[in-house]
């Protein structure tokens, strides 16, 4: 049986059909470097293509000659992560149509599509009547057509990755293979590649020359705090472990991560936390411990890996397009590579270092301690910057409404009036303790924290220890209402339900009611910075509501 790969990329799609028993005998794919990992891997020689370009007569094998069409269109479009899910679909979909315009005219007996999980809904609303797609709609019927989403981890992969699989196949057969499938955890990877005896942890054969497994320096304390508050106090996702857990299949592995990021996936190391390897992460992909990654950069072998489909996932769709009966089933085999006889081992390089310069327009936001609330709801410290005028300017955020739809209220000096008035209305006498603050505010260095934060001038008091300073400010606000004006508390909570009603007369967050110190003493904290931050005073003499 024979197959062609579509967006092969390094070889996902590929190396799952091989061990199933296939001939992949075209593959196409743009990018060079994806490419050269295919072609060195798999000993072929597909010059890159445009797909979007392809020509069905001249580029393609004969109908006849393919019985499997395979593949993954870019993702980037349609990915979450694209500028918050705003990618452009539009442009997304042009792959998309490409791909299914192949299937419609190869017409194989069996065909496959994989993308993010967002795709499926986008898929299902555009092959209907005046839709994108919907002269493909065809393509999806019959008792084998299918749009659905698919959790890798329970397919043998160590990866939470839950992937769209589009297409036209036995998907019973396909999903009764998770009765045989092992767990595989990120732990068990880690292990595997680190004994003193190497051992695939997918495919059981021994590795002689373990390549790509270089660890990184140990995560600063800085950077450790903020991947940490970024898994925990996301202004729109929800809470992550830190460090990721070893007892389970790892989260998703992605294209695009730093040393500071929530995608980035953090165990612990000796004392300390680290990311993980080029190596392991193409072991979480399920890629053998011997599959070679050729780049001319680390992040490019990063990419590379993240926009993979795992091969132990095709491996099974491989094996339901074969029809082959669950009790016949088996796991997958790698073919054993000896790396020292590769004619052309691709470059090694060092890992991201901590201690790099960075743009002087770095992006901060952080979390402030005791006014985060979970699900996105906190007083947020955060940067912005003029590319004009090349100036950083600081802010205090407060996000709130609910974890399907997260708002932000203006913290100006209207909004401390207002706040400020009340509460001496209700006698509660905060004047001394507003009065530091307001005078601590007016000491920070402000271009300072941006020097410190780009590695400029490490001498210079950092965004991290102005958070934690603000925190310590609104730790005693908070406890002052608690305690010496616990017998305020409903009065305080009256308060909050004010402040926080839309123009409609509605809560966007009920909730917040029952922590109504909590929430004015972020209101008056965050305004007054932001107040002072724009070069105007506050003088609570003359505050008026």
């Amino acid at each position: 049986m024979k197959a062609i790969d579509l967006y092969s990329g390094i070889g996902g799609w590929t190396l799952g059909l091989k061990m199933a028993g296939i001939e992949v005998i075209s593959s196409y794919e743009w990018w060079k470097d994806a490419n050269d990992t295919h072609n060195k891997n798999f000993g072929t020689n597909h010059k890159e293509k445009d797909i979007r370009k392809l020509d069905l007569q001249s580029d393609l094998p004969a109908p006849e000659n393919v019985d499997f069409v395979v593949g993954s269109p870019p993702c980037t479009q349609f990915s979450f992560a694209n500028r918050g899910g705003n990618g452009d679909l539009a442009d997304g979909l042009i792959d998309i149509h490409k791909f299914l315009e192949v299937v419609d005219y190869l017409k194989p007996k069996y065909w496959a599509m994989e993308n993010v999980p967002r795709v499926a809904g986008i898929l299902r609303s555009e092959i209907q009547e005046s839709g994108a797609l919907s002269k493909f709609k065809h393509l999806f019927d019959g008792e084998y057509g299918t749009i659905e989403v698919y959790d890798s981890s329970e397919f043998g992969v160590a990866q939470n990755r839950k992937r769209m699989i589009a297409g036209r196949f036995p998907r019973n057969l396909f999903e009764s293979y998770r009765q045989t499938t092992p767990e595989r955890h990120l732990g068990d990877i880690i292990d595997s590649l680190n004994g003193d005896d190497v051992v695939d942890p997918n495919y059981d054969h021994s590795i002689s020359n373990l390549t790509d497994h270089i660890y990184e320096s140990l995560l600063t304390d800085e950077e450790m705090r903020m991947n940490h508050d970024a898994k925990a106090y996301h202004p729109v996702y929800n809470k992550m472990s830190f460090p990721d857990r070893l007892d389970r299949p790892s989260r998703t592995v992605t294209a695009l991560c730093t040393r500071v990021s929530r995608e980035s996936i953090i165990v612990p190391e000796g004392r300390g936390f680290r990311r993980l390897t080029v190596r392991e992460r193409g072991c979480i992909q399920s890629f053998p411990a011997d599959y070679q990654f050729y780049s001319n950069s680390y992040g490019g072998k990063l990419k590379m890996i993240g926009n993979a489909v795992p091969p132990m996932l095709t491996y099974y769709l491989a094996k339901s397009m074969l029809e082959t009966p669950l009790e016949d089933i088996k796991p997958p085999k790698s073919e054993k590579r000896i790396v020292d006889n590769f004619n052309n081992l691709p470059k090694f390089f060092e890992p991201d270092l901590q201690g790099s310069k960075f743009s002087w327009s770095r992006s901060f936001w952080l979390a402030i301690p005791g006014l985060r609330f979970g699900s996105g709801v906190r007083f947020e410290l955060r940067n912005v910057s003029n590319k004009e005028i090349e100036k950083t300017f600081w802010w205090i955020n407060f996000h709130y409404g609910n974890s399907k739809k997260i708002k932000q209220l203006s913290l100006e000096k209207e909004r401390f009036s207002v706040v400020w008035e009340s509460l001496i209305l209700l006698d509660v006498d905060l004047e001394g303790k507003i009065s530091d603050y307001i005078k601590f505010v007016e000491t920070i260095d402000v271009d300072g924290l941006q020097q410190n934060w780009t590695n400029k001038d490490r001498s210079k008091n950092s965004p991290i220890w102005l958070v934690d300073s603000i925190g310590e400010f609104a730790d005693d606000l908070i406890n002052t209402l608690k305690g010496t004006y616990s017998d305020k508390h409903e009065k305080l909570a009256e308060l909050t339900q004010i402040i926080l009603r839309n123009g409609n007369g509605e809560l966007d967050n009920k909730k917040l009611v029952d922590f109504p110190e909590v929430v004015l003493t972020g209101i008056m904290i965050g305004s007054i910075f932001n107040v002072l931050m724009t070069g105007e005073q506050i003088d609570l003499s003359t505050v008026e509501a």
